[in-house]
């Protein structure tokens, strides 16, 4: 009876151990939770989910499918819903990916307005603005002009320095941005450097004035200087009835033979 019991069981392991495993992309797709289509910019949003499907193996055309349309606003489903309604048989993702990029896009003029209204580097680096400029040029190569609305963002002394770059003709646009990145920074490094050792250190106290340049200063203010409560000259109240001057108005009693003489 135990035999058989045994035998039962060794054969309930083999029919497991003899069953295929699940595929390891089902167990990875149900943990899947893409992001919000990226209306403003859907060739990066199919960038970053392409990333998570390798990620997680998912090849299957059915599947990559459903988890788009389930990512997708109701706008972007509105506008989509002829092909949701009938998806094809077959390439169902490529399709529904198609019609996204075309519907989303902009256009080539669209596009080109943007790239002649830039406004320079707004706060930024050169390297993320020739990201910016690259993303508007699509698959094309920009031609000669490319380069040149891209220096004209730059400040002079920068399109000075990269004007025979070889960077130019190779159209090697990122390195080109890198280099105009370090001589900003090369720049911003000199002024500051410059700034703190030219600039004269404040005077703790203030030079003293030449003898006659402060006369006039000096006979000001003895002439505007009056006793609080009485009009009395500052010569009076300084020397009383021994004061050779005296400022009108003054209302100090004259002595001895008069009042002391004006100047």
């Amino acid at each position: 009876m135990q035999r058989a019991a045994d035998n039962a069981d060794s054969a309930m392991e083999a029919s497991a151990a003899a069953r295929p495993p699940p595929p390891v992309a089902a167990t990875f797709a149900v943990a899947l939770k893409l992001p919000d289509f990226w209306l403003h910019d859907p060739p990066s949003w199919f960038v970053h989910v392409e990333a998570q499907f390798a990620l997680r193996g998912i090849s299957a055309d059915d599947m990559k499918y459903h988890h788009v349309v389930a990512s997708l606003d109701p706008l972007a489903t509105r506008r989509a819903m002829t092909l949701l309604r009938d998806p094809p048989a077959q390439e169902k993702y490529a399709t529904l990916k198609e019609l996204l990029l075309r519907r989303y896009a902009l256009s080539d003029a669209e596009r080109a307005e943007k790239l002649l209204n830039l406004s320079g580097l707004g706060g930024g680096t050169a390297l993320e603005l020739m990201e910016n400029m690259l993303s508007l040029l699509g698959p094309d190569d920009g031609g000669f002009l490319f380069a040149h609305l891209f220096l004209r963002q730059l400040p002079a002394a920068v399109r000075a320095v990269l004007a025979n770059s070889p960077l130019l003709p190779a159209k090697d646009y990122r390195s080109l941005a890198e280099e105009a990145d370090r001589i900003l920074l090369a720049s911003r490094t000199f002024t500051v450097h410059a700034l703190a050792t030219d600039s004269p250190a404040a005077p703790s106290t203030p030079p003293p004035a030449s003898p006659g340049a402060s006369a006039p200063l000096l006979t000001a203010g003895i002439a505007t200087r009056r006793h609080r409560g009485k009009n009395i000259c500052f010569y009076h109240q300084r020397f009383g009835d021994r004061a050779r001057r005296c400022l009108p108005p003054c209302s100090f009693p004259a002595q001895g033979n008069g009042p002391a003489s004006a100047p």
